[in-house]
Parts: structure tokens; sequence; C-alpha cells
């Protein structure tokens, strides 16, 4: 699977890694588990989504209007979170960019960087320790 979600070991983060061609029903799916995950814990205060392995991202808008709409309900129970999106091409970024402006009401604080290191460093200079997966 090019979409994988992953729990950082100390449940405090959430990783997604996407790889190759990347769509956007696996990034529903990936933000799905993160809405039950909010509903069941008081764990999870960032996300780090990595898509330096991805080739491309295949995302529509009604797909890109359904991750808003389940980020609603992940902000609802976690208001204060930091997320990060890792992209490595300039088509991505700006898909990441319009993510980013439609989320922006949200409270979270988020950042498009172009390096893992430059995410993790990110989320360090926000008040989180991420671990390294």
């Amino acid at each position: 699977m090019p979409f994988e979600t992953e729990l950082t070991d100390d449940y405090m983060g959430i990783i997604h890694v996407g790889s190759g061609t990347v769509t956007g029903q696996e990034i529903l799916e990936g933000c799905r588990s993160v809405t039950a995950l909010v509903q069941t814990t008081e764990n999870f205060h960032y996300k780090l989504v990595d898509f330096s392995a991805a080739s491309e991202l295949q995302i529509g808008e009604e797909e890109l209007r359904e991750i808003v709409e389940e980020d609603r309900l992940i902000a609802a129970a976690r208001p204060h979170c930091a997320i990060v999106i890792v992209v490595p091409n300039e088509k991505m970024r700006g898909i990441a960019r319009h993510w980013q402006e439609l989320v922006a009401e949200l409270g979270w604080q988020t950042q498009v960087v172009r390096s893992r290191a430059e995410a993790l460093g990110w989320l360090r200079e926000h008040g989180t320790t991420p671990v390294e997966i």
C-alpha cells in the first residue's frame, strides 16, 4: 500500500508515509483511522505526513473536501495539534498548500516543508518532541 499510517512509539504522534502514486482515497482512509484514534485516546499531539518517496498525488477536489471534513472531526477533539507535510515537488506542494488553506480555521499549526529533517525540526520548534519512525 503506498500510504501507511502508524502511531509513534509514545502514542503522541501519527506518521503517514506515502510512496509511489498516492490516491486521495488512501489519504482519506488514513484520516479516518486518525478520527477513530482521537475518539478513543487522550494522546496524539502531532501528525507528520511524509510524501518524500511519493512520485504523484492523485486527488480530486471531492476527495480533498472529504479529507478536510475528517480533519474537522479530528480538530474538534484535538484543536491544538501541529501538522507538517513533507512534499518533494512543486505539484504536490501546491496540493498541500491548498489543503493548508482549507484547514486554516481549525486552529492547527500547519507547515509544508521539503524534507523529513526539516519537518522534525519544525515539530521541535512548535513544542513537540517527535519520535522518529
